[in-house]
């Protein structure tokens, strides 16, 4: 965004330019639809959207229970709920829109050994040399050595559970439908793909830590699997090899500190549950961008409490509410409790008849509510 509006950005990576040419990443990202309206404005949707498969309908239950919430697209009237992209393709996509811009520099390879802060610049320390700008955004995700560097200070909580993450192919037709199920192991969601004609659905399958050598001994994983499976889009034909996530949460308690500030999983890195994590780095950035843009025009230091200040009050409740509510679902679906369940299996009837909820949900859900005051 800011490339487009010709300033200068300076990119480190840890990677080589080489190596984020070839990536090879088996999972997907879901988009939503606010974060496909960012990528249109930055002329990069279309060169990702022939690719994206378009979730049309979303379906959550409690396990294979017919009481389904549902929620439609045609409810609202705003196109597509979201989509699901193939992280490889992806990442290419944009990194290459990152290596035509004159005006993106891209330093791959870079260590980074230490942050330090004057009153007019900041400076980065690395096995590269020493780099230096008014501002440093630090976009390097949960384990963030630039958040280390700035010593600003988050809160962590291990759920104590993992993620298996993998493709199968089906016999049937996913018809755009993505369903996200729940056990008191942890929530299954069935996202839509749009290879081999539409018989392809990525998986997030999240269960207790305990569970996960169990699962990995003999044909455990697959029979488990397709119990919780039951057959949503027909038998399954195919499964890939799982790749397996440690599940946590990150949320910094400031987001940005003397010259340093932080976006995406650096910042905040929730729990899968509601495959928003990607979509909230995003807005992180397109708020960003405009706040450094309109400061730049009025010869502000971008740098400068004022400014960061600005951008912290634009995304404070976006980021809370997100936090908040992937952390509770996932506590709230994973309690054995009697009393919880009927309070769960009650709450999700009268939701699903509640048209107005269910649209303000799907309007939060699909990165369309305004929290810029």
């Amino acid at each position: 965004m800011l490339s487009r509006q010709q300033y200068k950005v300076l990119i480190l990576d840890k990677s080589s330019k080489k190596e984020l040419l070839e990536v090879k990443d088996f999972r997907t990202s879901a988009i939503s639809q606010g974060s496909s309206r960012i990528l249109k404005e930055i002329s990069i949707w279309n060169k990702i959207k022939n690719k994206a498969q378009p979730i049309n309908e979303i379906y959550v239950s409690e396990g294979i229970n017919s009481n389904e919430l549902d929620f439609k697209s045609e409810a609202l009237n705003e196109g597509p709920l979201g989509y699901i992209v193939d992280n490889t393709y992806l990442k290419k996509i944009i990194f290459k829109e990152v290596l035509e811009s004159n005006f993106v520099k891209f330093v791959g390879g870079v260590n980074i050994k230490d942050i330090k802060s004057t009153a007019g610049s900041a400076t980065i320390f690395s096995n590269k040399g020493n780099f230096n700008a008014p501002l440093i955004v630090g976009a390097d995700g949960r384990n963030s050595k630039t958040r280390f560097f700035a010593n600003i200070k988050s809160f962590f909580y291990d759920y104590n559970q993992v993620a298996f993450v993998f493709n199968i192919s089906h016999t049937l037709s996913h018809q755009s439908k993505a369903l996200e199920r729940f056990f008191t192991s942890g929530p299954l969601a069935l996202l839509p793909m749009q290879n081999n004609n539409k018989k392809s659905s990525s998986v997030v399958w999240t269960v207790d830590s305990q569970l996960k050598e169990k699962l990995l001994k003999n044909k455990n994983f697959r029979n488990e699997f397709e119990k919780k499976y039951a057959e949503a889009f027909g038998q399954i034909t195919k499964t890939s090899k799982p790749t397996i996530y440690n599940l946590n949460v990150v949320s910094c308690y400031e987001y940005f500190k003397e010259r340093v500030v932080l976006v995406g999983d650096a910042c905040q890195a929730i729990h899968p549950i509601a495959g928003q994590g990607l979509n909230l780095g995003l807005r992180d950035s397109y708020h960003l961008a405009k706040i450094i843009s309109e400061s730049l025009e009025l010869g502000l230091d971008i740098g400068s409490r004022y400014v960061l200040k600005d951008y912290t009050n634009k995304r404070l409740i976006d980021k809370k509410l997100l936090i908040q509510a992937t952390h509770r679902l996932n506590q709230l679906f994973s309690n054995n409790s009697v009393v919880i369940k009927a309070i769960r299996e009650n709450g999700l009837k009268i939701f699903n008849k509640s048209s107005f909820l269910k649209k303000q949900s799907m309007m939060f859900a699909m990165g369309l509510m305004k929290f810029d005051f």
